[in-house]
């Protein structure tokens, strides 16, 4: 509280941001001016309440630094919060307004995907408060999300996929081979071009993703998540199923999977044929994401692979990302207690039975004991 005493009175003095400096005095006890300056403060504040939830939106929207992806996945989630929450007063999206959102939402929502609505609501309220148009944020009632299953596919289960893609889908081959083998986001696999590959030393810059296009708006090439690239080191098995796939006339002259330099609009041809050969093989339905960057963290931890390691294959800036894509096989603490065993236990010398002997013969010199 900004309250002060004056020669022969007291006055409050404050300042609240976005709003000019608050002074008055002549007030003749401390408490006097308290109550003056908490009334002041409520009735600058209260004037945020010409601000609509819909206004707050569109200056949010505006002040925020996002990738045109981000920004098509928020007015996406807006059609839906507009009509309920849009024409509130901002100190009116409490929890009870929220509760009544969280009813209207299709029933066939998960609470993960009510819980993105949610976020976003927050993350509006959250600006407003910290530019002064709120007095505090709200409780957000966010739903409770089960843990997920972990999905992924063995190597024997990869194997089998990357041959029946060869055999039955042949142009797909390459596709889910680098997804398969080094992790690649679906966007960035698209976008693999002549120009990323190195031969000397064998390696593949991964500085760009093929962004998914909207109706307005086609699909094109952007610099990938994070605007940072990384390198990956490539073995001779990755170089020929390249040089099989551009001899097979597969590439183009720019990218390896398209011929003209575009791309369709929601980069989603490769769902067909990987659901055409799980099928025919029996083999799980997985989704791109699964067989790729969850199986090859997975597959990599379970077999004694570092989290460091599968941090920097991934390209994770968090090794805490990391963590929710290696998923623990069931042998992989038995491996790990067998790396730690010693290379000659005691208990297994070839001297144990000569002290086993030994300590048996000195047992019967013994007395039995006392009498």
């Amino acid at each position: 509280m900004a309250v002060r005493k004056l020669s022969r009175s007291w006055q409050y003095d404050f300042k609240i941001e976005g709003f000019e400096r608050q002074r008055k005095g002549g007030f003749r006890t401390r408490a006097e001016a308290l109550l003056a300056e908490t009334a002041a403060r409520e009735r600058l504040l209260s004037g945020s309440r010409q601000l609509l939830f819909r206004d707050g939106y569109a200056q949010y929207m505006s002040a925020t630094r996002m990738k045109d992806r981000g920004r098509d996945a928020y007015e996406h989630l807006w059609k839906r919060i507009k009509p309920a929450l849009g024409h509130l007063y901002v100190e009116e999206v409490d929890t009870s307004a929220l509760d009544a959102f969280k009813q209207s939402l299709p029933t066939h929502l998960a609470p993960k995907s009510i819980n993105q609505y949610l976020i976003l609501v927050r993350a509006v309220l959250r600006f407003l408060w910290k530019r002064s148009r709120l007095r505090s944020v709200p409780y957000v009632p966010m739903e409770s999300v089960p843990q997920a299953h972990a999905d992924w596919y063995t190597q024997e289960e990869r194997d089998q996929l990357l041959e029946g893609m060869f055999r039955l889908e042949p142009q797909w081959y390459l596709f889910y081979y680098l997804t398969m083998r080094l992790g690649l986001r679906t966007g960035e696999v698209y976008a693999v071009g002549h120009r990323q590959i190195r031969r000397e030393p064998p390696r593949l810059i991964v500085d760009q993703a093929v962004q998914r296009g909207t109706m307005a708006r086609p699909a094109r090439i952007a610099s990938r998540k994070n605007d940072e690239a990384y390198v990956l080191d490539l073995t001779t098995d990755i170089l020929a199923a390249v040089d099989w796939h551009v001899e097979a006339g597969y590439g183009g002259p720019v990218f390896l999977f398209s011929k003209t330099g575009d791309f369709p609009r929601y980069i989603d041809s490769h769902v067909r044929p990987l659901k055409l050969v799980q099928r025919k093989l029996g083999l799980r339905p997985l989704s791109h994401h699964k067989v790729g960057r969850h199986s090859v963290a997975s597959q990599a931890v379970t077999g004694g692979g570092s989290i460091k390691a599968v941090q920097a294959q991934l390209g994770h800036r968090s090794e805490q990302s990391t963590h929710k894509y290696a998923h623990l096989g069931s042998g992989a603490q038995r491996r790990l207690i067998e790396a730690l065993q010693p290379s000659r236990a005691p208990h297994e010398s070839p001297s144990r039975e000569a002290h086993v002997n030994l300590v048996s013969t000195e047992g019967q010199g013994q007395p039995s004991g006392p009498r």
